[in-house]
């Protein structure tokens, strides 16, 4: 629930991607992971449930992070999974708290980032790790 005592939905999330540029950000699914997962260089996907409170309320967090990037480092690419329409991606990569955040080099989980994570937070473990 928000601070009015009203459940977070599939609208709440669509107001939010209106928000900001969401073509930085793109919606990973069982049939088109293999677009990170084979990339060549990296990518930050975010696993959230639209139930997930957390998940909702910090997702600006991780908007505002793709768009930085996409102006610094347009070479990164950024993605979000639903753990709900896949859950198939969600066991094959042992995502068990939300939300969840992967980044991957090459194909490869180099760091996993479980929980709410501040803008600073995210950029300084994205820059320590390239």
């Amino acid at each position: 629930m928000n601070n009015n005592g009203l459940m977070y939905n599939q609208s709440t999330i669509q107001q939010i991607d209106i928000r900001f540029d969401m073509s930085k950000i793109i919606e990973y699914t069982e049939n088109n992971y293999s677009d990170f997962e084979w990339f060549e260089g990296f990518a930050v996907i975010r696993f959230y449930a639209d139930w997930c409170q957390p998940c909702v309320q910090n997702f600006p967090v991780f908007a505002e992070l793709a768009t930085h990037y996409a102006e610094v480092k347009p070479e990164i690419k950024f993605g979000k999974i639903n753990v709900d329409q896949s859950p198939i991606l969600t066991l094959r990569y042992n995502v068990y708290g939300l939300p969840s955040t992967l980044i991957f080099r090459n194909g490869e989980i180099i760091k996993r980032i479980a929980g709410v994570k501040s803008l600073n937070e995210l950029k300084n473990l994205i820059d320590a790790i390239q």
